[in-house]
């Protein structure tokens, strides 16, 4: 019989705070090495600052831009194209963006060939044309600021604001200039089209997935469906994706009941992001994409692919399958993160990859058709035959 060896109680205690004091003296010091890393690095830009107010040769006229700026390199040094620093006009322009709005005085416009604005279309609900613009007019100057000296671009920008408020346009008009005020207002983005095609094929062009679509779409949808669609062609060409809660939403009505597409973490911990209830469309599909098909435009596509057999076809997707979410901080400014990779529960994640078309067809450019549109039509065209 083996004899057992015991430990005096004493000595057990004393190993067990030996251990506890060493555990926590590496915890300490390896939190305290971080610690004093990060204090360095504010340390440094607190030098900067001290040397900028005391050496610069000029006062500087923004104090907030340089933080600005800075918090911008920070979150680039990350090296992630999708992350950003907004601050706090940026984020309200992407909530904007985002909810499916925007606010703007209503014209669509080109630059001049002297560098001006020039109105090149101007809706029937637009405030622009209460006020008396018309196509054809050259705005020269926003709220007195001369274009040319502001910029183009610049000047573009400067029409937007806060809704309600009025902006001043000095327009010219053959040989007459007069100046025009103007009140923002609310419009909805439209990122969904849609047209009945030769054969009952419907289509359905949808440009990004914001807070709108899935209203634009179920609306386009039933259209098609009531007039007697017996076939679908979406096309998600230079759609760079947008809100992954608004492509779920898209392809609810089309899918089988399921999980359609997960999440995956940094820990490796898996979320569903989409899935679909028990209604499904059970029609002939097809999906076109492009370069320009990108994030939720392409998990669209490929889920109409692994769920639907529905064939893509264009020219390779452009290889977007990472996530982002936006954090917001104190002062109302966010910074935007990428936190997860994702996929459809069928197949592999595209990130870097892209999608690959079933039906390859470059687009040609000297043609004034579309090629891709009408390849699209024949393999619909030749499902409808099947099924009948």
């Amino acid at each position: 019989m083996k004899k057992t060896r015991t430990v005096p109680v004493y000595v057990a205690v004393m190993l067990i705070i030996v251990i506890a004091s060493m555990t926590f003296s590496l915890t300490y010091f390896f939190m305290s090495r971080s610690y004093y890393k990060k204090y360095k690095t504010y340390e440094l830009m607190a030098e900067i600052e001290y040397l900028i107010n005391k050496h610069y040769y000029e006062e500087p006229e923004d104090i907030g831009e340089l933080v600005d700026m800075a918090l911008t390199g920070y979150v680039a040094g990350l090296g992630d194209v999708y992350s950003c620093y907004n601050d706090i006009e940026d984020t309200k322009e992407a909530d904007n963006n985002h909810a499916g709005f925007y606010v703007g005085i209503g014209i669509t416009v080109t630059m001049s060939a002297e560098g001006y604005i020039e109105i090149i279309e101007i809706p029937q609900n637009s405030p622009s044309l209460e006020a008396g613009l018309q196509v054809g007019d050259i705005i020269t100057a926003i709220d007195g600021k001369d274009v040319l000296s502001t910029g183009y671009q610049e000047s573009v920008e400067s029409v937007k604001g806060d809704v309600n408020t009025e902006v001043t346009l000095t327009v010219k008009r053959g040989d007459t200039v007069s100046d025009y005020k103007v009140t923002r207002k609310t419009f909805d983005i439209v990122t969904v089209e849609g047209k009945m095609l030769e054969d009952n094929i419907g289509y359905i062009s949808i440009s990004q997935f914001n807070g709108k679509t899935y209203e634009q779409f179920q609306e386009k949808l039933d259209s098609l469906l009531s007039d007697g669609a017996k076939g679908l062609v979406f096309d998600v060409r230079n759609n760079g994706g947008g809100l992954v809660y608004s492509v779920e939403d898209c392809l609810d009505p089309l899918l089988p009941e399921g999980e359609i597409a997960v999440a995956i973490y940094r820990d490796e911990k898996s979320e569903t992001i989409v899935e679909s209830d028990k209604k499904e469309l059970d029609i002939p599909m097809t999906v076109l994409i492009n370069g320009g098909s990108a994030s939720g435009a392409e998990l669209f596509a490929a889920s109409l692919r692994d769920f639907k057999d529905a064939p893509l076809i264009g020219t390779k997707s452009y290889g977007k399958g990472v996530m982002q979410d936006t954090f917001t901080l104190s002062d109302k400014s966010t910074v935007v993160l990428t936190v997860a990779k994702y996929k459809t529960t069928k197949s592999d994640c595209y990130h870097k990859v892209g999608l690959i078309p079933d039906i390859e067809i470059e687009p040609d450019n000297e043609n004034d058709g579309d090629e891709q549109l009408d390849k699209a039509v024949e393999f619909i065209r030749s499902e409808i035959k099947e099924v009948s």
